[in-house]
């Protein structure tokens, strides 16, 4: 069984953002979002993770301003401002989205944690997809530039008790 821990997350704050609906913060995955709807997300507020998990490339972007150190201000500005502000303690991190395909409503739900990595085809952990070098190489710059896992990695696991311990 992979090894899968809690970990010191970082949240929003409820009492800086007070009235700002939790729609208006989030955002789905970056590589199902369409320039429009970027557009429309950095629209809802000042404070959707979008501006850090996938912001504007902009025509001006060179090696001193581009959209990784402007991810990296905008993260480093809201923790300053306590817009975001550390968990304080190790947790896992449950979530459900609702969404519908076809007329028929779905939820699914999941839980954010740690997991130890693996050696490639050892283990108990395998890749689901074939990766592009474009993707993983933002991805990796990303996280390299602001110093933290802004896009979690999707994965599924497997329990006949349908349980998570």
């Amino acid at each position: 069984m992979a090894d899968v821990m809690p970990f010191n997350g970082v949240l929003y704050n409820k009492s800086c953002l007070a009235g700002v609906p939790g729609e208006d913060l989030l955002s789905p995955p970056y590589d199902i979002i369409t320039p429009e709807f970027q557009d429309e997300l950095y629209e809802k507020s000042p404070y959707n993770i979008v501006r850090v998990d996938f912001g504007k490339t902009l025509p001006t972007d060179d090696e001193a301003d581009n959209k990784y150190l402007r991810a990296r201000q905008c993260l480093q500005r809201w923790m300053e401002e306590k817009v975001l502000v550390p968990s304080g303690r190790p947790c896992f991190y449950s979530y459900e989205v609702s969404y519908g395909i076809e007329g028929r409503e779905y939820k699914l739900r999941g839980f954010v944690g740690l997991v130890e990595l693996e050696e490639l085809g050892k283990g108990n952990i395998h890749p689901h997809e074939c990766t592009h070098s474009k993707p993983k190489k933002d991805r990796l710059e990303l996280m390299r530039v602001c110093e933290a896992n802004i896009s979690p990695i999707f994965s599924l696991y497997n329990s006949r008790e349908r349980t998570t311990s």
